[in-house]
């Protein structure tokens, strides 16, 4: 595990260096990324992370106008981790296989799992369960706990970084915890 952490931390710079615009495969991937609901769970995330730093910094009265400049950066850093993220499913799904998961959720079905599943109609209920079957569908399943573990790897480190550089710039800034 920790070998598979310092290969992803040395191999995400290299990447961003070399490559300072998106291939079409990561492009594949980001929009993927943005039709499944992951930007917008890890929009959640950033958000939850900032209602903890207002907590530990509560005492310090900290004012709004500094908490909404701490975070302008939110669209960046949600670019920063969907790119990350990029290398997880990269690693475990072809091109192709990219492109049939963005065909699979462009459609009503895979849209409304994804706001509500609760509220699926029979039919899309079986679009869904028809999908899930399929070898493509079945290969998810194969590699869910391969690239979850991947996916945790990267979003602990992201969300680690960004905690720790927030924090910084309010201590910088002359703000305490009271601790």
């Amino acid at each position: 595990m920790k070998i598979r952490f310092l290969i992803l931390t040395l191999f995400f710079p290299i990447c961003f260096s070399i490559t300072a615009q998106e291939d079409p495969y990561q492009e594949d991937i980001i929009t993927y990324l943005n039709n499944n609901g992951t930007r917008d769970q890890y929009s959640g995330a950033y958000d939850s992370m900032f209602e903890v730093l207002k907590q530990q910094f509560s005492v310090s009265n900290v004012p709004d106008n500094v908490w909404k400049d701490l975070q302008k950066d939110k669209d960046k850093s949600l670019d920063e981790i969907v790119k990350f993220l990029t290398f997880a499913y990269r690693n475990h799904f072809t091109r192709e296989e990219i492109n049939q998961l963005n065909t699979f959720y462009q459609t009503p079905a895979a849209k409304q799992m994804t706001i509500d599943p609760s509220v699926l109609s029979e039919t899309e209920q079986a679009e869904i369960t028809a999908f899930y079957s399929s070898a493509l569908g079945k290969k998810i399943e194969e590699k869910r706990n391969d690239l979850t573990n991947d996916i945790v790897e990267i979003s602990e480190h992201w969300s680690r970084d960004l905690f720790a550089e927030k924090m910084s710039k309010l201590v910088k800034l002359g703000y305490s915890t009271g601790h």
